[in-house]
This record gives structure tokens, C-alpha cells and sequence, in this order.
């Protein structure tokens, strides 16, 4: 089974169970992935379905910081961090930080790569090529930036 049709399986598992936030937010990322099929005109495949999942949960991410800052927005605040635990549990696992600080640490010593504040978007550029979805960009950036 493909991500779109699991996708399409709890959307309407959703629908039956009346499970509006659930319901709300597949039905947008559903939308979304046939807005993309409609741009590529060919069937989207489980790697675009990943991306448009990953940009929905970077944008809640920034409305959950958003709200935190508001203040008397709890209610909205907990729907939106309900939205991004539902679309989390269909992106692959990622690696932890330990394990990222030492992926880290072993691109940098077979890239050669010695003076982190100038060759910092080389090292970001191999690791995300290498390991692609298994690690967070963020959390990398991060690590880099304890290193500094």
C-alpha cells in the first residue's frame, strides 16, 4: 500500500470515526498531493507525498511558535500540535541528535572539512544528499551550531 492510499484509508476512516482535526488535515495534505499530481500531470509518487507531508509539518511547526507567543490561543495551540503529531506519524523515522552529531562528525573528516563558519553549506549539502529523509535538516543545523 502506497502513502497516498493510506493516506485516502484514514481519511476515510476519519470521516466514519468523526474525527474532525484528523479529517481536516488529511483532507488538505490529499488536496495538496492532487494539486501536485495536477502539476507534474503524472502520478505523484511516495517521495512527493513525503515532501508535501514534511512542508504541511514545517508550517504548523511555525504557527504552533506563533501561537505560543499569542497569548489566550490554548485551544487553537493544542489543535495545531494535534495536527502535527497526526502528519509526524507518516514521515520516516529520523535519526536521533547522537546519532546525528556523529554522522556530523564523520562527514566532516572524509569532506575534509576543517573551518566550519566557511565550508558549513558543503557539509550540509552531502550529509541531506546522503541521508536525505532518515535526518532532520534542522536538528543538523543545530549540532552544527553547538560545534561552532
Amino acid at each position: 500500500m502506497s502513502l497516498q492510499d493510506k493516506l485516502f484509508a484514514d481519511y476515510k476512516q476519519a470521516m466514519i470515526d468523526k474525527n474532525t482535526t484528523k479529517k481536516t488535515i488529511l483532507n488538505y495534505v490529499i488536496a495538496q498531493i492532487k494539486n501536485k499530481k495536477i502539476e507534474i500531470q503524472k502520478e505523484v509518487e511516495d517521495v512527493d507525498v513525503l515532501k508535501i507531508i514534511k512542508k504541511e509539518v514545517k508550517a504548523i511547526s511555525e504557527a504552533i511558535w506563533f501561537l505560543e507567543k499569542a497569548e489566550n490561543k490554548a485551544d487553537d495551540l493544542e489543535e495545531e500540535k494535534a495536527k502535527k503529531v497526526l502528519l509526524e506519524f507518516y514521515l520516516p523515522q529520523t535519526k536521533s541528535k547522537e546519532e546525528t552529531k556523529k554522522i556530523v562528525e564523520e562527514i566532516m573528516s572524509s569532506q575534509n572539512i576543517t573551518d566550519l563558519k566557511t565550508q558549513r553549506g558543503q557539509l550540509m549539502w552531502v550529509i541531506m544528499w546522503k541521508y536525505g529523509w532518515e535526518i532532520d535538516g534542522a536538528l543538523v543545523n543545530e549540532v552544527v551550531n553547538e560545534m561552532l
